[in-house]
């Protein structure tokens, strides 16, 4: 019978950990990394011990990257994590609701507990993500995160080989899920802001962003279950409905906005907030919010417009921080005491 703990020595011959410090931080502080690796995992099991090196370790990979707390790219990543999850959280809160709720427009395709199935492990996750961010829980959110970009990455494969299943209409969007997944995983996780104030931005973002796009979505396809997709609508409609796959954009562009307004506000933080503004991009198109535009036109059409958004908050913000910034208080005169005579 194999012994399920290992000694903190033998895991450090096994594991790299030292090694993959730059060099100067492993000059200054080895031996102390090594001291309190060892200590941690002295009476752990063997999952604690992987997972406490598995913790140093990406430490050590951020340090390598410049991505670490101390950094500005990571205080800037930093800054877009939870806008990034509430993004990710909202359109996935979206997508359930018209799964398991709406009439499904894909009725012929598959085994329906099959599309449900397909459907909750790839959006399920980013929910209860931002749940877990909401209480304060930012490594369980960061797990979520990463099974969800896996679940999307494997659907996505799958339906390369099974074009005519389930998979197909889940398989949209891969980059805009990679892009916003991929930068959760790698914010520092002590530079991410989980006081109370941030976690209400981050729900309230998600919230802002979800609501709309489920009562567009619900008035859209409750009215039209059958043939959504062939109606035509006057200009005086069209043009909203156009216009409303910017949402998601303003909503964050808004939150950019009031943060950069702010004087208390770390400008590399709000800087991360105007980051997380920027995979909107790919505007997803109601009543599904699983399509989105290939056409260069198109792109470059929704970047200008992004970007147009970016340039006019970044303005206001800038006044605002200017204008409420305190004054600073005048000399005193020569000869004039503040004390009473």
């Amino acid at each position: 019978m194999t012994d399920s703990r290992i000694s903190a020595p033998a895991l450090l011959r096994r594991l790299p950990l030292n090694s993959l410090y730059p060099a100067k931080y492993r000059a200054a502080h080895g031996e102390e990394i090594t001291a309190v690796f060892a200590e941690a995992v002295r009476h752990a099991d063997r999952r604690t011990t992987l997972r406490e090196w598995a913790a140093l370790a990406a430490h050590a990979v951020r340090l390598r990257t410049r991505l670490s707390s101390r950094d500005p790219a990571g205080r800037i990543i930093a800054g877009a994590a939870p806008f990034l999850l509430a993004g990710g959280a909202a359109l996935s809160l979206v997508h359930l609701l018209i799964g398991l709720f709406l009439p499904d427009p894909y009725l012929g395709w598959g085994n329906p507990a099959a599309r449900t199935a397909v459907s909750a492990a790839q959006t399920a996750p980013w929910v209860l993500a931002l749940l877990c961010a909401a209480l304060g829980r930012w490594a369980p959110a960061r797990a979520l995160v990463l099974v969800a970009v896996v679940a999307r990455i494997g659907v996505a494969v799958a339906a390369q080989f099974h074009p005519s299943t389930a998979f197909t209409q889940y398989a949209d969007l891969l980059g805009l899920w990679v892009v916003m997944g991929v930068l959760v995983l790698v914010a520092p996780p002590d530079a991410v802001d989980v006081s109370p104030r941030g976690r209400s931005w981050a729900v309230a973002c998600a919230l802002a962003i979800a609501l709309p796009m489920s009562g567009l979505a619900v008035l859209w396809i409750g009215t039209w279950p059958a043939d959504y997709g062939n109606v035509v609508f006057p200009p005086s409609v069209q043009v909203p409905l156009d216009a409303s796959t910017a949402w998601p954009a303003l909503v964050v562009t808004l939150a950019y906005l009031l943060h950069l307004g702010s004087p208390n506000t770390d400008r590399l933080r709000a800087g991360g907030i105007a980051l997380a503004v920027l995979p909107w991009t790919v505007m997803v198109a109601p009543p599904l919010y699983r399509s989105a535009p290939i056409d260069a036109h198109d792109l470059l059409r929704n970047s200008g417009v992004v970007l147009a958004f970016l340039a006019v908050a970044t303005a206001v913000g800038i006044l605002r921080r200017t204008s409420r910034r305190p004054h600073l208080a005048a000399p005193a005169q020569p000869g004039v005491s503040d004390s009473p005579a």
